[in-house]
Parts: C-alpha cells; structure tokens; sequence
C-alpha cells in the first residue's frame, strides 16, 4: 500500500531591484515523515506567486534517492526514497527580476507498530479545526484515529492484528459517517458490526454447538455456558468501543454529526447483517488468530 503525505510549503517572494538575486526566507513545515513503501510523495512545495514567466526547481543537496517532478512550475513535487537532510532550491522569474528560496526539508524514518507504518501525528488544531480532520495517507481514517488504534490493540495479548483490522474498520465506517451522516451510512457500520460477529461465531463455533447440545439435556448448564460466550465476546468486542468513539468524535462538530446520523435512523426497521466474511475490509480468516 502506498502512503502519501503532503505538507505545502509557501516559499515568499518579495519583489527586488532589476537583476538582483538574494535568498528568500521561508514559512513553511520542515519535517516530514516517510514510509518503507515503493515511492513516498513527502512534500509539494510552491511558490506564492502563480504568475512569474518561468521557474526552476532542483536538490541541490549530495542525494540520489528521490524524484522530483513538475520541477518548471510553481509548485513541484518532492518524492524522497529514504530519509535524510534535503535541500530544495527554487529560481522564479518575471521580467528581468529573479528570486531565488531555498528550503531544508528532514525526512524521517515512520514510527511502524506491530508491522504497520503509522502516518505522522497531525497537528491537533489543524486536525480538530474542520470535520474531517488530517487523513494524510488517505486510507479513510483520521490520522490521531488510527495511530490511537494502531497503537492501542497491539498490545493486546490476545488477538492484537484481528482487533486492529476490526477496529480499523469500524473508525473508517464513523468516518464515513461523519462527512454523510444519512441512513444511507448504516450500511457501513453494518459491515464492521457483520465482520466482528463472522469472527465471533467462526471463534466460537465449538462453543455454540455445545449450547445447542446441553440445552437438550441440561438447560441450566446451556444458560451458563451462554454467558461465559456473551462475557467472552463483551471481552473482545471493538465495534462501537467508548475510546475510539471519543477519539472520533471529540469537537462539537464531529459531537453534532452523530446526533445527526441518530436522527436519520430514528423510526427506520434496520435489518440485521448478515454476517459473512466479505463484509470485513481485510481477510481475518488469513491474519493466523
């Protein structure tokens, strides 16, 4: 799977004497994380200005492993291959005038949990201050969502890639309930509800014949046997999890799409998933729990 992380770093020109050339300073984030996938697109760099005649951009650092493209326009594309210091350096110009900016890009090495590449931590005013926050490598979950559920079941002694493929998918299904929250919707949160319970019952397929069995000659003993099952699967559950329902909706905007989505379901009949394997996003049969 390939990881795009964007950061737009503004390059500000000021307009000089004919002729003269001069370093320019630069606003901009610096820091950027990378993956260990095929390419990593880390950062678009641009210019403030879309109307100069011509522009120029190249590395002019001692490095090999990147890509840089749309390099004779005003916003290129840095593609780094392995972390490390970088130097981009930019020449614009208009008429007779030229401006030149450099800028220092750090590429760093990705924090990888469990075997999975987390995207970097976003910053928490620009994450929190539109509704569907920082999803840089766009897999459909909110960065602070994932890397909290990434982080989270890893540790889980017992089931800790299942958990994280299940809870996964239920934070993707609230975010598609964030930005349409519509009866139209449920039928994402009735996959993740679906692909939870296909693995109860593949988990505890042992367990429920055996209730069937007892409850022909021992009903009490099915009773029992009924809750350990129901207490089991209350252990293990991640579907609709209080943590990961705060982390996801923790604004008040975020806080009023789930009124919202529980309004549109108000007064409908919701059918029961059916639950089958093609409803999970990844294939748990084959994650070895």
């Amino acid at each position: 799977m390939k990881y795009i992380f964007k950061s737009i770093l503004v390059l500000f020109l000021a307009l000089f004497t004919s002729g003269c050339m001069e370093v320019i300073e630069i606003d901009g984030k610096t820091e950027i994380r990378t993956d260990e996938s095929h390419t990593y697109k880390v950062v678009i760099v641009s210019t403030e200005y879309d109307s100069m005649d011509s522009y120029s951009w190249k590395v002019i650092s001692d490095h090999k492993d990147y890509n840089l493209t749309n390099e004779t326009t005003s916003e290129a594309t840095f593609n780094a291959k392995s972390a490390g210091e970088y130097t981009l350096e930019v020449i614009a110009k208009k008429n007779r005038k030229s401006f030149k900016a450099t800028i220092e890009i750090e590429v760093e090495e990705p924090e990888i949990v469990n075997g999975y590449i987390l995207p970097p931590e976003p910053d928490e005013t620009l994450n929190n201050s539109t509704l569907l926050g920082i999803d840089s490598n766009d897999n459909g979950v909110r960065d602070d969502v994932e890397i909290y559920v990434i982080k989270r079941y890893a540790k889980d002694p017992d089931f800790p890639k299942t958990k994280t493929a299940l809870a996964m998918q239920y934070a993707w299904s609230s975010q598609k309930i964030l930005d349409n929250p519509t009866m139209e919707s449920n039928e994402f949160e009735d996959n993740a509800l679906a692909c939870q319970y296909y693995w109860f019952d593949r988990k505890q397929k042992d367990i429920t014949q055996r209730i069937i069995e007892l409850g022909e000659t021992d009903f009490n003993a099915s009773i029992q046997e009924s809750l350990k099952a129901r207490k089991w699967r209350s252990k293990h559950g991640v579907f609709g999890d209080i943590d990961i329902k705060d982390k996801v909706y923790n604004t008040r905007e975020r806080i009023e799409q789930s009124f919202n989505y529980n309004r549109a379901l108000s007064g409908n009949i919701l059918k029961s998933p059916t639950n089958t394997l093609d409803k999970c996003q990844i294939n748990i049969s084959e994650l070895g729990e």
